[in-house]
């Protein structure tokens, strides 16, 4: 699954990102600036480590992982920032938003899935030493991050729909606990019930005039 989130995240930002300039985009993108830049290093970094981290444990090298878990805590400190800055920054980058959602009604995906993400990895930190926990709820903050990555790819289905993608993988996770322990494990079924919550929620309020307000004063704090 490590894998699979690496080649997603790659074939979704190859054309806006990766691969800019060779692949051609589904629509026009704004310019890349530094904050963009450094944004894309810092969670290309924490994909790449995940995926080392998970073929580590699935060497038995836990020794080293643990100690490597110091960069990734390190990581996610700088991802948070980073993700709200470049998400209220992104309102005056009206390309950034897909072609017909306002910026200010897009701003609830990444306002809305950061503090799913953090509440996701910190609760993974906190059961660290409880592998079954911490290795599901590690996963279910990966999958919520596929939000962006899955809805860049070129697909035939409507932009509030491919927010939904990343609930694919929450399925598999729930099969698999179904599979191999005959049950769904709990760290599975309230992660993955969170992600749903918020991931089907948000285009359900993005165009409300709570949430307008509510995103025009919080662009307004860096604009």
């Amino acid at each position: 699954m490590a894998i699979i989130v690496l080649i997603s995240t790659i074939v979704g930002f190859a054309p806006s990102y990766y691969l800019r300039g060779t692949l051609p985009p589904a629509h026009p993108y704004e310019p890349l600036n530094l904050l963009v830049h450094l944004h894309g290093l810092v969670f290309s970094l924490w994909i790449l480590l995940f995926a080392v981290q998970a073929g580590l444990v699935a060497g038995g090298k836990v020794a080293v992982h643990r100690r490597l878990g110091v960069a990734g805590l390190v990581l996610v400190t700088l991802m948070i920032p980073l993700a709200i800055l470049v998400a209220l920054h992104g309102v005056d980058r009206p390309l950034t938003a897909p072609p017909g959602i306002p910026p200010l009604s897009w701003l609830a995906v990444p306002l809305l899935d950061i503090p799913v993400f953090c509440g996701l990895i910190v609760a993974a930190l906190a059961f660290r030493r409880t592998p079954a926990t911490h290795k599901r709820l590690m996963m279910l903050a990966m999958f919520d991050m596929l939000q962006p990555s899955l809805g860049r790819m070129a697909l035939p289905i409507d932009q509030p729909f491919k927010g939904l993608l990343p609930l694919l993988f929450v399925a598999a996770l729930i099969l698999w606990d179904l599979y191999t322990l005959r049950r769904v494990h709990p760290a599975t079924l309230i992660g993955g019930l969170i992600v749903a919550v918020v991931m089907i929620a948000t285009p359900m309020v993005w165009m409300t005039p709570g949430w307008l307000a509510f995103a025009g004063w919080a662009a307004g704090l860096v604009g």
